[in-house]
């Protein structure tokens, strides 16, 4: 269930004045489409649905192209080449990794860009500003670079889970050290398990997959041992990646998972997320582009723009292998999946 209200009454002026500012804001290319990329890490997954989806809404005549990296270090920088020449309006770039790769960080170029001249929309990134992308969330300190927020505040997921388990009081975290924005996820959980008392159990992955896979389980028999109540999967793309062993192993050991990827909910194993839809984050992200695209103000002179409404999904049949469903006010506010 989405957490937001609505009313059943239609107002004719909002009607109107909604399809005014449609009208009004919807680019004209004129005789030359809008070329529009979208750099990805491992395929064209919901949130790039999303984009191509609300993209060709609102202009067919819009050219969306992706850049697959395919998990690939080497083909991310190719990618990022080819982008850069491609004689591009726009691009959009999912994930930290891959924003950080396109665009460099502040230190690297200042205000400007390793993408020159072609504004770009980030979407997918933990902490854009911990991760030097940005300056702040209002005002990015680049010339010609915004995103989108899609993260639910970690505070806020620490307040759920204490409604979901009221007695909880120690958390699980398996964390990329060589990925920033996992790291950063790692160290922000850190500060706030001394301001919001529970303690925090971490497992750091590094190496390759086969290395990391062996890493991921020992540290999960670890924190069963050490009486870890729930694990939290904080803005890892190796073990989203391989979600279906991740989710499994934790809950053979009797280990829910929070995750901050709906999918995993619904397609995997994990028993619960509190998360912005994919799908809804890449229309957000197309309509930041297309703000962008039709103004000759530069990208960033536009704030990043955060979701405003998050699902809570609960996967059934993991709460019922695990024998843990939440309480029965809590069960209201959750959609509840594979029952």
């Amino acid at each position: 269930m989405t957490l937001h209200q609505a009313s059943n009454q239609p107002n004719l002026k909002a009607i109107l004045a909604g399809v005014f500012l449609l009208f009004a804001a919807t680019p004209s290319w004129g005789e030359t489409p809008a070329r529009v990329g979208m750099i990805l890490w491992a395929g064209c997954e919901d949130i790039c649905r999303g984009v191509r989806d609300h993209l060709a809404n609102a202009d067919p005549t819009i050219e969306f192209l992706t850049y697959d990296a395919a998990r690939d270090e080497v083909i991310l920088a190719k990618n990022v080449e080819i982008a850069k020449h491609a004689d591009l309006d726009l691009l959009i770039t999912w994930g930290t990794r891959v924003t950080r790769a396109t665009v460099g960080t502040i230190e690297e170029f200042g205000q400007g860009s390793r993408m020159g001249d072609t504004p770009v929309v980030f979407t997918v990134v933990a902490d854009p500003v911990g991760a030097r992308i940005i300056e702040s969330y209002e005002v990015t300190g680049r010339e010609l670079i915004t995103g989108t927020r899609n993260r639910v505040p970690e505070a806020v997921n620490i307040s759920g889970l204490r409604r979901v388990m009221p007695a909880f009081n120690h958390l699980g975290l398996i964390y990329e050290t060589e990925a920033a924005n996992s790291r950063l996820k790692f160290e922000e959980l850190q500060m706030l398990s001394g301001e919001m008392e529970f303690t925090l159990t971490a497992g750091p992955l590094t190496g390759d997959d086969e290395t990391k896979l062996a890493q991921m389980k020992a540290a999960l028999v670890v924190m069963q041992k050490a009486g870890v109540q729930f694990i939290y999967l904080g803005s890892s793309t190796f073990l989203e990646t391989y979600s279906d062993v991740f989710t499994r192993t934790a809950i053979e050991m009797g280990l829910p998972i929070l995750s901050p990827y709906e999918n995993l909910v619904r397609n995997s194993n994990a028993y619960m997320s509190i998360a912005a839809r994919d799908y809804d984050l890449g229309h957000l992200a197309a309509e930041r582009a297309l703000e962008v695209l039709a103004t000759e103000k530069p990208a960033g002179e536009f704030p990043v723009v955060a979701m405003e409404e998050f699902a809570f999904v609960l996967n059934a049949s993991a709460a019922k292998e695990l024998q843990f469903f939440p309480p029965i006010d809590m069960l209201q506010i959750f959609e509840m999946v594979n029952d």
